[in-house]
């Protein structure tokens, strides 16, 4: 039997970079200099309603609304939930717990969930082009994994 997901109302760490680079940049940022991550993070945000996309001078610009400048200023925490963690997420944030991981140690299922993990800013690939490529959990992925296993709950 599968429970609710837990409800986290702070932005994950992608969010909150996107967030901040959005605030720094006087007339937004032009969507081609998005990254793949990027571009997810900021479907998710515009989704939420802190961010948003506007054309000037033929050309698709992110800017962040008055909304997400307000979760800014409120130390990046909403109302509203911004992610819901699963338990596969939850587990696969316990997989990597165990130590660094090649995407062929990963398990089929989990392959996706590691991805999404790696895009909100709890996991990280590391390694070199030619070399091996591995995964491992970062130190927000660390504070979720803690704050789960502490209380069973989330309040961030």
């Amino acid at each position: 039997m599968t429970s609710k997901p837990i409800l986290l109302y702070g932005l994950t760490p992608a969010q909150i970079a996107l967030i901040d680079r959005l605030a720094a940049a006087e007339n937004g940022i032009n969507l081609d200099k998005l990254e793949y991550r990027e571009v997810v993070v900021w479907m998710e945000l515009n989704k939420l309603g802190m961010a948003n996309m506007t054309v000037q001078r033929r050309k698709s610009v992110i800017v962040l609304t008055d909304l997400g400048a307000r979760v800014r200023d409120a130390g990046y925490l909403s109302k509203k939930p911004i992610v819901r963690l699963t338990e596969p997420q939850i587990a696969a944030l316990r997989f990597l717990a165990g130590g660094p991981r090649t995407f062929s140690d990963m398990p089929g299922h989990m392959v996706d969930v590691c991805r999404r993990l790696g895009i909100r800013g709890w996991a990280e690939w590391k390694g070199e082009v030619d070399g091996p490529n591995w995964m491992r959990i970062t130190a927000a992925g660390w504070q979720i994994l803690k704050l789960v296993d502490s209380s069973g709950k989330v309040t961030i």
